[in-house]
């Protein structure tokens, strides 16, 4: 009877002690649905937000221009602060994004603190979005120490992993200057023609600031960006400034871009811009360049026509790259001069063009080359003259196009150049290519490896002033280097 009594005790009981335990955990499941619901719905509410970006151009001393492109027709503005929880932040103006301009929305902010660090985010239709994002405004004093960044040919149709980016994004850079072929639209989405269209470019500057990418979630997140197009995120392979919708790749760049003041913003996208007492000339080396295939004439000899330029093939309306160029650097009273080119500036690569067997072995290694700054002969003479003849001292040059890296002291390059191109692409490693063919251009060294690398520089001012030009690799290591002193 006992048994029983036990045995029906624990028939009746034993249930209900389970059934508690069900109970808690159907509460507790229950709550964590509904918060896996909420959070859910607000990272659903958030996506439906953003299609590209936020990121920041543009800065100054005490300005910056933020860009974002909304899913749809919203009310624009960014919340700025000096705290990353957004206390004590401010606003900038509010303006509704233009479906005409496929919503694309920049805002410039002035009077902003010099030297100081900002958090930002979009605000659209009162609603602040989850990228929060940070930047440093440009100082007031002239002599500070820093170091940028930069490098070309990314996300592209033959891109490896980007393990490089979170190197980059640790870094202690101040910006980061994309020059070139960022994305390769003609080889993939949207394909070949794809500025004919506007609504087509507009695409292509979606894909640029994938949020998914680590460029734009990690670098572009932490720092500002300066950008020039080259050939293929400009129009195609080798383009020039014969191309028939070379506006519609200019105004897509205005309207889809934070970029600094325009010189001449009908026919290009050439601008200057100053960090301390470094001044930089970003040249746009596409829209107003020549046919490349002038230099090349019927018998297959490069034999480029007068007046043949990578700078200034066209006459325009308005001051031409070549006189901005001119009158920028005799003005400037910079202690460092930086001339960023999106292709090789170094002259030694015409040795390799006046090779004829060069010519009749390899008729596109002859066309690559007269792509650079190599098949311009009148505009190297032109810059080597006005260095030269105004005693224009303390030029660096940087460059990148070509799949690789590498730096020369100026016995090859006149200018000290500095160049790095694969950031996610493939090394083509033309340094040891062009080493083998018997032309030793890169006297500072090429890179080699397999692995990814970024260009660097970095000032310092003081008692012992110079420039350290360095690339480094994937894994944070710098893998070539060049001290330059500074000429006082």
């Amino acid at each position: 009877m006992i048994r029983i009594f036990l045995f029906s005790f624990l028939l009746i009981f034993t249930p209900h002690c389970k059934s508690n335990a069900t109970n808690e955990k159907s509460v507790t499941s229950g709550q964590n649905s509904i918060e896996l619901k909420e959070t859910a719905v607000k990272k659903n509410i958030q996506d439906n937000l953003i299609e590209s970006g936020p990121i920041v151009g543009g800065v100054s001393e005490t300005s910056a221009t933020f860009l974002v492109q909304p899913v749809k027709k919203s009310k624009v503005k960014f919340e700025i602060s000096e705290n990353e929880e957004f206390r004590d932040s401010f606003f900038t103006t509010e303006t509704e994004s233009d479906e005409s301009k496929f919503n694309f929305t920049k805002i410039e902010k002035t009077e902003l603190k010099p030297e100081t660090k900002y958090y930002y985010r979009a605000v659209l239709d009162d609603v602040p979005t989850d990228r929060v994002h940070s930047f440093r405004t440009f100082p007031s004093e002239k002599n500070v120490n820093f170091s940028f960044g930069f490098g070309s040919c990314q996300q592209g149709y033959n891109a490896g992993e980007p393990a490089l980016f979170p190197v980059i994004a640790k870094d202690s850079l101040r910006f980061f200057m994309q020059i070139g072929d960022w994305t390769y639209p003609d080889f993939g989405n949207p394909g070949k023609g794809y500025n004919k269209s506007m609504e087509l470019l507009a695409l292509t500057y979606k894909n640029r600031y994938d949020y998914s990418y680590p460029f734009n979630s990690e670098v572009l997140s932490r720092m500002p960006v300066s950008y020039l197009y080259d050939d293929h995120d400009y129009a195609g392979n080798d383009a020039d400034g014969t191309n028939e919708y070379k506006s519609n790749s200019v105004n897509a760049y205005s309207m889809f871009f934070p970029h600094y003041k325009l010189e001449n913003p009908g026919n290009g996208i050439w601008q200057k811009f100053r960090f301390g007492d470094v001044e930089f000339f970003m040249l746009d080396l596409r829209t107003q360049r020549s046919a490349n295939a002038n230099s090349i004439n019927s018998q297959g000899v490069f034999d480029p026509p007068a007046g043949h330029s990578i700078l200034s093939g066209f006459d325009i309306d308005g001051e031409n790259q070549k006189s901005w160029l001119e009158n920028s650097l005799k003005s400037s009273d910079a202690k460092w001069k930086v001339i960023i080119s999106p292709v090789i500036f170094n002259p030694r690569y015409m040795d390799a063009l006046h090779d004829q067997k060069i010519a009749q072995l390899s008729p596109k290694l002859q066309k690559g080359i007269v792509d650079k700054w190599a098949g311009f002969p009148e505009d190297i003479e032109f810059l080597k003259r006005l260095i030269t003849d105004n005693s224009i001292d303390n030029v660096i040059m940087v460059s990148g196009d070509s799949h690789s890296s590498y730096i020369d002291d100026g016995e090859n390059s006149f200018i000290p150049e500095i160049s790095s191109s694969n950031l996610d692409t493939k090394n083509s490693k033309i340094g040891f290519l062009i080493q083998l063919a018997g032309y030793n251009i890169w006297n500072q060294g090429s890179y080699n490896d397999d692995s990814h690398a970024y260009g660097r520089i970095s000032f310092f001012f003081g008692e012992e002033e110079y420039a350290m030009l360095e690339v480094v690799d994937q894994k944070g290591a710098v893998v070539l280097s060049y001290k330059l002193n500074f000429k006082g």
